[in-house]
Formats: structure tokens, sequence, C-alpha cells
């Protein structure tokens, strides 16, 4: 049961990585950050910084009382498909060692399908660490609360189960 799961897991990861490249050509790949990014988050009063990929990394505090923050990260290289033009924007929840164990698994397919916005995807980077983040994919000209209350609900998803699976305050 365990490794039809992985490999059905295995399967829908490399799919969902996939589709959205085939189906959407991209469209602002100038090499640097988005200045419609930096703009909404300046009308707000949002802090942030570009990193070397020239996306925005934005830290918040989360509004729990718990003292905990989190990064997020908003994707300048936005994609086109048809009149829609797609921005992803994306968090870690956790990096660890080895793949989620089959409860983990679970509850992040039971998120996925009843979340409205965005999904948890795993990641394994080349050196084998296993990614587990949110992402979203949303239109990329969101008026500035809009991407900003999309930004936090990243990070706030992502804060969640990292207290689950990290227990610490490290993303």
């Amino acid at each position: 049961m365990k490794m039809k799961l992985s490999r059905a897991l295995g399967a829908v990861l490399v799919l969902s990585l996939v589709a959205l490249p085939a189906f959407a050509q991209n469209v602002s790949d100038s090499g640097k950050a988005d200045p419609r990014v930096a703009e909404a988050l300046d009308s707000l009063g949002v802090k942030y910084s570009i990193n070397s990929s020239n996306n925005y990394k934005v830290v918040y505090s989360m509004e729990d009382g718990s003292g905990r923050s989190h990064l997020a990260f908003v994707v300048s290289k936005t994609s086109k498909y048809r009149s829609l033009e797609i921005r992803e924007i994306w968090s870690i929840a956790a990096i660890l060692d080895a793949y989620p164990d089959a409860e983990t698994v679970d509850y992040m397919f039971t998120m996925n399908s009843t979340t409205k916005i965005g999904a948890w995807a795993i990641e394994v980077s080349d050196d084998g660490e296993v990614w587990v983040m949110y992402t979203v994919k949303v239109p990329a000209d969101l008026e500035p609360d809009e991407l900003n209350d999309i930004i936090y609900f990243v990070a706030e998803v992502c804060d969640e189960l990292e207290v689950e699976l990290v227990g610490g305050d490290e993303y």
C-alpha cells in the first residue's frame, strides 16, 4: 500500500510540475524583479527583499499571537495562458531528509481537495532534500490588498504545518 501511495504521489507531483509549463508560456522574464509587485507591496507598506532569482521575499509575523513568523516568495517571472497572466506565490513548510509519512501526505491531499486557493507540493532537491511547500498560482494583476492577502495566506498555511513537522520557527 505504501509503495502504491508513493508511486501515485510521485506521478501526481510530476504531472503537476509539467502541466502548467505545457499550457502556459513565460511572459515576464526580463531578468529583473517585476516592478508591479514592488508597487503593490510598497503601496501597503509591506517590507520585502529581492533574492538572486529576482523573486520577492516577504516575512510575515503571524497574527495568532504566537510570536512566530514565516517567509513567502512572490515569483517575478509570470506565465500566460490565453488572456490570463499567472504569477506563483509559494512558501516552505519544511525541508526534510526523507519523504513525509503517509499521514502527512494524506493531510496534504485532503487539504488540496478542500482548499479553494493553492495546493501542497513536494519537491526533491538535487542533494536529496525533500521540500514540503504550498504554492498558489494567481493572476499577475491582483490589487495590492489581494496580493498581500494571498501572500499572507501562503505563509500562514505553511507556518501551521511547520509547527507540526519541524516544531521550530525556521522558515
